[in-house]
């Protein structure tokens, strides 16, 4: 499985309020399609009027995504709005999949630790939970049913709703000579990570090469750079990579040296050594000296005593 090279454009981490901004425009666009092609035009009209014939055939139920983002591995929530002219004590109903697997019946679930269902009565509202978000849950339909009336619809798993954090990341960082190497691998990643690299405060996000393949539903990633890093003054500048995964901001940092700092380090050590060498020399000296005037001094001692005690024998 090759990776192919992924346009990068870095524009900061979206936050949620801009998400449900999106999502409101979205709603407010409809269906668009523009083709040169008459044939495939023709075919998109019709696929919309079997649509819009489909979604009026079932009345005035409906449901949406309520958790924005879905993040992968969190719980979300899927709101239907019920009828307005059927009594809330009706039969409520929750399936998922073409062959109408039944996940919900009136708040009774038939796997507890999966999915749950509770009814907002002030806002004539049925909350479907569904726990740990997985790649099973999306590009499915679900259908949510209230009386007779019946609502079913795709969730599809878009960049602008979905979310799936790497729990880990394969970063290496490099020094060659006067060039600074870096990657770092995303397993599985979802949306495509955008970028942004600097050095010492400087933008190098052009030089990022970012490769990517579909794997599933989620993405494999691998980001790369070389820099070629000159100076002529020991400074150590830091090199920073912030990567946003939709709202989620990836932050690697490493601390570079060039080839001068390095230079100056193997120079200080020698430099070190040669003094405490001087310290060791003198030290030995010291006491070299010290032995010597003490026998010096002793000698002189001894040699008077020596005198006295013969002028002594010599008086007697």
């Amino acid at each position: 499985m090759s990776l192919f090279e992924t346009k990068n454009v870095y524009k900061g981490c979206r936050t949620k309020k801009e998400i449900q901004q999106a999502r409101k425009g979205d709603s407010r666009m409809g269906f668009e399609h523009t083709d040169k092609n008459r044939l495939a035009s023709f075919q998109a009209i019709c696929l919309l009027f079997i649509l819009l014939h489909i979604d009026l055939s079932y009345g005035s139920v409906s449901w949406s995504l309520a958790t924005t983002p879905a993040v992968f591995g969190k719980d979300i929530e899927l709101h239907c709005n019920l009828d307005d002219n059927t009594t809330l004590t009706n039969h409520r109903h929750w399936s998922k999949g073409d062959n109408v697997n039944v996940l919900v019946v009136n708040g009774k679930t038939v796997n507890d630790t999966k999915y749950s269902e509770k009814l907002d009565k002030a806002k004539r509202t049925s909350i479907l939970t569904i726990t740990s978000l997985e790649p099973g849950d999306v590009n499915v339909p679900y259908t949510c049913q209230h009386g007779f009336h019946t609502y079913k619809k795709v969730l599809n798993m878009t960049v602008e709703n979905f979310e799936y954090h790497p729990s880990s990341n394969n970063a290496i960082f490099k020094q060659v000579d006067d060039h600074i190497l870096f990657s770092m691998k995303f397993e599985k990643v979802f949306p495509l990570p955008a970028c942004r690299a600097s050095i010492g405060g400087k933008n190098i996000t052009q030089l990022l090469n970012i490769s990517s393949v579909r794997n599933h539903v989620f993405y494999k990633v691998e980001v790369s750079l070389k820099y070629h890093h000159i100076s002529k003054k020991c400074i150590h500048r830091p090199f920073e990579l912030d990567c946003c995964v939709g709202t989620k901001t990836i932050k690697q940092r490493f601390e570079t040296a060039n080839d001068v700092c390095i230079e100056i380090d193997h120079q200080a050590k020698p430099g070190v050594q040669e003094q405490e060498k001087d310290q060791t020399l003198g030290l030995v000296g010291l006491a070299v000296f010290v032995v010597f005037a003490g026998v010096f001094v002793g000698g002189f001692i001894l040699g008077i005593i020596i005198k006295e005690c013969n002028k002594c024998r010599g008086l007697r």
